[in-house]
């Protein structure tokens, strides 16, 4: 790996780290990461001491990950809908990937992370904003040999990310995920038995000037963190 583009990894995760202490703003000792992918976060976590547990599906992702943590990470393949855990954490994140499923899932999600969570425990879950999904709607742009273009499904409230390899547009991949307001995720958690306890706006990317903002409004981000308690 270029050593630059290492050195701007660990910058990145070492923010990250910050941001989550900050955002739970007190100590804690133990957390648990949901759809943790190859573990990254959960490894830069652990450098700073805290007792990390990830749950995660793909079982490619889980290997590398457990190829990689120290001991001191706990790493489950499974399904977080399914998977039984018997451990209450201080800590439940869930980065960049909520809404995946219907409102029914969701709400079956959030049930389970209260029920992961300490009694004077929190969550940390990302959320896509709408309003900024439906501004790049039709945007499409060129990444080395892919495609990527952006759409809104207004129906059903969800943002579509679709890829596909300049020479098989055939191939074509969507990930999508259901977009919320501040007013509809509150609901939801309210159903739940949470409460939103603080909301922490993300960033933005600039088409026109191809630049990066790492915080702007609410209204502008691409999608916000909520700070969740019992």
């Amino acid at each position: 790996m270029d050593p630059q583009i290492e050195f701007r990894m660990e910058d990145d995760l070492a923010l990250q780290v910050k941001q989550i202490h900050e955002q739970v703003g007190k100590p804690f000792t133990t957390m648990l990461d949901i759809g943790a992918g190859s573990g990254i976060l959960a490894r830069a976590m652990a450098k700073n001491g805290t007792e990390m547990t990830t749950v995660e599906l793909v079982p490619e992702l889980v290997e590398y990950a457990k190829s990689c943590s120290p001991d001191s990470i706990t790493v489950h393949c499974g399904d977080f809908y399914t998977i039984e855990l018997q451990q209450h954490f201080d800590v439940v994140s869930y980065m960049d990937g909520f809404g995946v499923g219907t409102d029914e899932e969701q709400l079956l999600l959030l049930k389970r992370i209260a029920g992961w969570m300490r009694e004077d425990g929190c969550a940390l879950i990302d959320i896509f904003q709408p309003s900024y999904w439906r501004k790049v709607s039709g945007l499409d742009m060129r990444i080395d040999e892919a495609f990527r273009k952006y759409g809104y499904d207004e129906t059903n409230e969800r943002m579509l990310d679709t890829w596909w390899h300049i020479d098989h547009p055939e191939d074509a991949v969507t990930q999508s995920l259901r977009c919320y307001t501040v007013e509809e995720i509150s609901k939801l958690c309210q159903k739940a038995g949470l409460k939103i306890v603080a909301i922490f706006p993300g960033g933005a990317m600039d088409y026109e000037e191809w630049t990066y903002s790492p915080l702007v409004s609410l209204q502008d981000c691409l999608a916000y963190r909520i700070k969740v308690e019992k």
